[in-house]
């Protein structure tokens, strides 16, 4: 059972919309991840490739979350007014659930992957988040990913505001995955690194990747009144 939560709204920057993600939506969202991703890292081209079954599997992870609904995900997307109200970033958040309950909807991982690094990255995610969080209800800001041109404009801001202040208001824990790219974003708000996995190389390919184990304590009104948002 999901716990109840405060409903509060976005506030992105001028010229820019942020709504609930659509099912019509889902391929924007894959292009979206490569656009943001990929680009960053040797990492992505290997673990997340860019072929036909990666963005069947990537469409079907984006797809099962809006299907599950607002008691288990919340996907929002972020529009471009001025481009036709182009999809140029979104967020996933795992709700609270009462009981702890870590499970998120998720596609057979595609035969072509290295099972090794595969495991090691989204099993190791989901390990060192148990053993992190436990059974304690948190939200987990599980993706915000913005298009690389689109970068600096705020927009990652802006969707983890929205968390920060539906956690806030329950008294709750965000905890999240970070790459070291994204630590600036996490610590801005005061998140705090409790776990680190190192994912083994592949000569030739990439050197090893690292993902960080985050975790923001809820704050109070008077210091959240404290915290430029």
């Amino acid at each position: 059972m999901h716990l109840s939560y405060p409903e509060q709204p976005h506030y992105p920057p001028p010229g820019f919309r942020v709504r609930e993600a659509e099912l019509a939506d889902v391929g924007s969202l894959t292009n979206i991840w490569y656009a943001a991703f990929n680009p960053t890292h040797k990492f992505f081209d290997f673990a997340i490739p860019d072929d036909a079954p990666t963005r069947k599997w990537l469409d079907e992870l984006w797809t099962m979350g809006i299907v599950a609904g607002p008691t288990v995900t919340r996907t929002f997307v972020v529009e471009k007014l001025s481009e036709g109200n182009k999809l140029v970033a979104f967020a996933r958040w795992h709700v609270p659930q009462a009981d702890g309950n870590q499970d998120i909807p998720m596609p057979p991982i595609p035969a072509s992957w290295d099972p090794e690094i595969t495991d090691a990255l989204w099993g190791g995610m989901e390990r060192m988040r148990a053993r992190v969080m436990g059974k304690r209800p948190h939200w987990m800001g599980e993706f915000i990913v913005i298009d690389q041109d689109y970068q600096k404009t705020g927009l990652a801001l802006t969707l983890f505001n929205w968390g920060c202040h539906q956690a806030d208001r329950a008294g709750l824990e965000i905890y999240g995955d970070a790459s070291m790219k994204g630590l600036p974003v996490w610590k801005h708000y005061g998140c705090e690194e409790r776990e680190t996995i190192r994912i083994p190389g592949r000569p030739g390919s990439f050197e090893t990747y690292v993902v960080v184990a985050m975790v923001r304590l809820p704050k109070t009104k008077a210091v959240r009144d404290t915290v430029k948002l």
